[in-house]
């Protein structure tokens, strides 16, 4: 399956998930342009060939001269970069701190600490160790000499012989 945006006027007003031979029947009428969900300022997040600047999204702008997809201009001082993203007069500080844009006074406002991720803990198993047990040598059966037993015969008296 692909992803498919619906092109009116050069702006995107529907994003469809659908396969190529769908889109080439013609049963959701024309002007359906593929887009990549992976693909953000020109670059693949998942290894792949990035596909027309960025994945579309209603309201992004086709430019069919660069065959590319961008956002909407966020603020009139922003300008946009060679990878078709919008990039700010003043770049963004990077540190322990949420910033939001001030249009007005056209600087950053630094917001809320940043959460700091609660460090995870894997517990440690130890692992279960079978007494090895030495197999024991082998030896000689030792073999007793058979000693004979003589029973004792008794001779047979005329009392127990039977006529």
């Amino acid at each position: 399956m692909s992803h498919f945006a619906k092109v009116e006027n050069g702006i995107v007003v529907q994003v469809v998930v659908a396969e190529q031979e769908f889109i080439d029947t013609g049963a959701l009428g024309h002007g359906w342009v593929q887009t990549s969900y992976n693909t953000i300022g020109g670059v693949h997040t998942q290894g792949g060939t990035p596909l027309r600047g960025n994945y579309a999204g209603v309201g992004f702008t086709y430019d069919a001269t660069n065959d590319v997809f961008y956002a909407p201009q966020p603020f009139d001082n922003w300008v946009m970069n060679s990878s078709w993203l919008w990039v700010p007069p003043i770049a963004m500080p990077v540190d322990e701190y949420f910033y939001t844009w001030n249009q007005e006074t056209t600087a950053w406002v630094q917001g809320d600490l940043r959460p700091i991720p609660e460090p995870v803990v894997v517990p440690v198993v130890e692992p279960v160790v079978e007494p090895v047990v030495e197999p024991v040598a082998a030896t000689e059966p030792v073999v007793e000499p058979e000693v004979a037993v003589e029973t004792p015969v008794t001779p047979e008296t005329p009392e127990t012989v039977q006529p």
